[in-house]
């Protein structure tokens, strides 16, 4: 796999989309810091593409369907009357940045592990409402 041309790829398809190269934009990031014995943690990238994809999916569902009952976060975050209101015009992921003030209930010795936002919606799965 090494011999692939894997920067050239990734900074032709960038350059084609008007994207600055990320290869040279994160070097150029790791000679701000100083040297270390390991880079970013792989469990943290992944954390972050996934919470950015379902951003991804949010952006696709919230702006068109307003009229639906959502989570507190939502109402709030998407209210722009409300003191919690953030443009979403440069957001290209719809992600909770606002409003982190849910409660967790649930039974000792249980795995399961049910929120309730501050409206009380109930959100008894894991990762989904």
């Amino acid at each position: 796999m090494n011999w692939l041309p894997w920067r050239y790829l990734v900074k032709r398809a960038a350059k084609r989309h008007g994207f600055l190269d990320p290869i040279a934009l994160l070097s150029k990031l790791h000679s701000f810091a100083q040297p270390s014995e390991v880079g970013e943690p792989i469990e943290l990238l992944r954390a972050g593409v996934v919470f950015h994809a379902r951003g991804l999916i949010n952006s696709r569902v919230i702006q068109h369907n307003l009229d639906w009952v959502w989570p507190y976060w939502v109402e709030r975050q998407f209210d722009p009357e409300g003191p919690a209101f953030i443009p979403r015009a440069f957001s290209i992921t719809h992600i909770n940045l606002s409003n982190r003030n849910w409660t967790a209930i649930g039974q000792p010795d249980l795995d399961e592990l049910p929120i309730v936002d501050p409206r009380g919606l109930l959100t008894p799965w894991y990762d989904g409402w």
